[in-house]
């Protein structure tokens, strides 16, 4: 691996952990305690991170991942810092583990409030070394992997009158970072889809990268894109 390379990552992986604290710095505007939290590839890594910062400010939290080991220690890690966690198995790529998988969450705490968009994969090297496959494994995780849980919640969203989205996503979002083609191409249509959609669901929709609340919106559906 490069320097170049090692530097993209490291940028990406920087740019991802400021757009996540932005996302919570909104949460402390607008108080969560008590909401549940549904976090995509939340065992380990950011997700794992915003499992337990969403935890100290007083929410539930789901969390699901494909690897049940990496969900027993992580669902440990987090009951050890007094977070009220719920661990499903599911691969976000497969919509019919995204359905169970609201059915089990919906099941166990009644509902959902927010909806975390994390789950992410990444392949590095030179365009000449990618392979069709591997842009089909970024796009089914980071495209349809944000899709599927979106599109199954947002029914529940509407008929409460109340839900939030937040999309993870990264510079890879808005420039092609050298090396890490498949990464950000799917990162770009999941900044884009859901920002174009939001149009049909909130009226006010703020068309930048960021997520505020709607008050007088006819159907209150929050989607933040950060």
């Amino acid at each position: 691996m490069t320097n170049r390379t090692k530097l993209a990552i490291a940028m990406t992986g920087v740019a991802a952990g400021m757009v996540a604290r932005k996302a919570l710095h909104r949460s402390r505007e607008q108080p969560v305690a008590g909401q549940v939290v549904l976090i995509t590839g939340g065992s380990r890594g950011l997700g794992l991170a915003l499992a337990r910062r969403f935890g100290r400010e007083g929410c539930r939290v789901a969390i699901c991942a494909r690897d049940e080991d990496e969900l027993t220690r992580a669902r440990e890690y987090l009951l050890r810092r007094g977070t009220e966690t719920m661990t499903v198995r599911c691969d976000v790529t497969k919509r019919s583990d995204v359905e169970q998988m609201m059915d089990d969450v919906t099941a166990h705490y009644g509902h959902i409030d927010i909806l975390v968009n994390n789950a992410g994969i990444i392949h590095v090297g030179p365009i000449e070394s990618m392979t069709i496959e591997d842009f089909e494994d970024a796009m089914n995780v980071m495209f349809w992997g944000t899709v599927y849980p979106t599109l199954a919640l947002l029914p529940r969203f509407l008929a409460r009158d109340s839900g939030r989205v937040v999309n993870i996503t990264s510079i890879g979002g808005k420039v092609s970072v050298p090396h890490l083609l498949p990464y950000t191409s799917a990162k770009k249509c999941r900044c884009r889809v859901f920002r174009r959609a939001s149009h049909g669901v909130v009226p006010d929709w703020d068309s930048g990268y960021d997520h505020r609340p709607w008050p007088d919106a006819h159907r209150l559906v929050q989607c933040g894109i950060v």
